[in-house]
């Protein structure tokens, strides 16, 4: 299901979370004060806008509290980016909804101080990977081998304990939705292309590869 996320910053990172989610098939807002990045970013996020993302008025106009996901991505001017986190806060959109980008340590201890609880910075996620994980916890580490395919952790929930893969719909080289099970990381040990017999124990992380598309069902489905 196509979600409403905005993203706040079009630098290198912010851009390719706003493109990556567009091309999901999430509607985007997209903005930035610089009209020349705005214009680079027309038919390649849904709404491209011009503003000043540190005005609460600017904001609010935007009707940024509908918004399921706001990713803060401002690298050029840390105060901007805290006073652009500040404000969404206090026209009431929620810590949990809010991720942003922090430059260095103190930046992020900075965040996390104002109740923010997923900091993304460099060195830990590239845009990319945070866009194919901004709606799951349990998908990690994901990374893109074309554009709309790609290989990813996934949690086992609960309920599959003691399935078998089979069971769980993941059967043959592909399962219903055209995801493949490489492998199997129980505690310290890795099971490499596991049977489909093979049963889940709770705690299991599975490794997948398929499309965008059949990973987000997977994962909505789990």
């Amino acid at each position: 299901m196509a979600k409403q996320i905005a993203v706040i910053g079009l630098g290198r990172f912010g851009s390719r979370v706003a493109r990556t989610l567009h091309q999901m098939g999430h509607n985007v807002l997209a903005i930035d004060s610089d009209p020349r990045i705005i214009e680079e970013h027309r038919g390649i996020t849904t709404y491209p806008v011009q503003a000043d993302a540190t005005a609460e008025s600017v904001l609010h106009d935007l009707g940024i509290t509908e918004y399921d996901i706001i990713v803060v991505a401002i690298s050029t001017n840390v105060t901007s980016n805290i006073m652009t986190t500040v404000l969404l806060l206090s026209l009431g959109v929620s810590e949990s909804n809010i991720i942003a980008r922090a430059n260095n340590r103190l930046h992020a201890d900075t965040l996390r101080r104002l109740g923010i609880e997923k900091i993304i910075t460099p060195e830990e996620e590239t845009g990319t990977r945070l866009a194919h994980t901004i709606f799951s916890q349990e998908l990690r580490e994901y990374i893109a081998l074309t554009p709309n395919y790609g290989v990813g952790m996934l949690r086992s929930p609960d309920h599959w304990a003691d399935k078998s893969l089979r069971e769980l719909g993941f059967s043959g080289n592909r399962d219903r939705h055209h995801v493949v099970v490489l492998a199997l990381r129980r505690d310290r040990n890795v099971i490499l292309a596991p049977d489909e017999d093979e049963r889940v124990i709770m705690g299991d992380w599975l490794l997948l590869a398929g499309t965008d598309e059949g990973l987000e069902t997977v994962v909505q489905d789990h």
